[in-house]
């Protein structure tokens, strides 16, 4: 597998990266943005491929949650395109972004729940709001998602008398509970404890099993290692590389010194 950077000059695998791969669920194409004066993309490229879990690194104020962001709609780019199934969004009207989001699950850093729901009307929310499932399917599927993630005789429970690894397990239990194909992970181990890490680590590990694609963001270097098959790295508003953890630090030494933290 070739390593693609920044930096590759006009060359066959530089021309790979150009063009979407025939099993890429989300694509990104020259992708710039802008928050007034401030530069945050400049030429966003990548493939995110089917089954794959892509980690998604760089310096704090690189940019990687505006790509999350931009996934689901909640960011327009200024110039360039991003794919979903092979689908154009950017372009896309709020309504027509409904459907592009239950396809692609987005997993936020503080959990995101409902204060005034509890832990089982957070889940079923979803599921009330976008099927037509009667209320007997929708309990035993929100029973079962909750007894998958460890959560079982916790739904009645509000978030305000969760402990912070048991919020971030809800909010990425209701994330997934109406099967997305695509999931995205914004930081959710940061501040947790190494068992609650671990815990977070094997439920994103169970659902690339199950056949969801993700983007992990993370400056959690030990968890990215344990679950990502390949690594992106964000500089200067460029994907600076991606590959595996051994092409890119054999190949690339800036990227080596930034993930021992020397450099950034």
């Amino acid at each position: 597998m070739a390593l693609e950077t920044s930096t590759t000059k006009s060359s066959p695998a530089r021309k790979t990266a150009e063009t979407p791969q025939p099993d890429a669920v989300v694509s990104f194409r020259h992708v710039a943005k802008s928050f007034g004066t401030k530069r945050v993309h400049s030429d966003i490229t990548f493939d995110l491929r089917r089954g794959e879990l892509l980690g998604l690194i760089g310096g704090s104020g690189a940019g990687k949650s505006v790509i999350l962001r931009s996934l689901v709609g909640l960011e327009k780019p200024d110039h360039g395109e991003i794919f979903v199934g092979g689908q154009e969004i950017s372009k896309l009207k709020e309504l027509d972004l409904i459907e592009i989001r239950k396809q692609v699950a987005y997993v936020f850093q503080n959990g995101a729940l409902f204060d005034s729901m509890s832990v089982f009307d957070n889940l079923a929310y979803a599921l009330r709001e976008h099927t037509t499932l009667d209320e007997e399917v929708i309990r035993g599927r929100v029973l079962g998602r909750l007894k998958d993630f460890g959560l079982a005789g916790n739904e009645g429970l509000f978030p305000a008398n969760l402990s912070g690894g048991m919020q971030k397990r809800v909010g990425l239990a209701r994330s997934i509970i109406l099967q997305p194909s695509v999931v995205l992970y914004d930081e959710p181990t940061a501040g947790l404890d190494p068992y609650n890490t671990k815990r977070i680590c094997d439920m994103m590990l169970k659902l690339k099993a199950d056949g969801a694609s993700a983007i992990f963001v993370t400056h959690d270097m030990p968890a990215l290692f344990a679950v990502a098959d390949r690594i992106a790295v964000l500089k200067n508003g460029r994907i600076h590389a991606i590959g595996t953890r051994e092409e890119i630090e054999q190949q690339d030494p800036w990227v080596r010194r930034f993930i021992d933290g020397d450099e950034l």
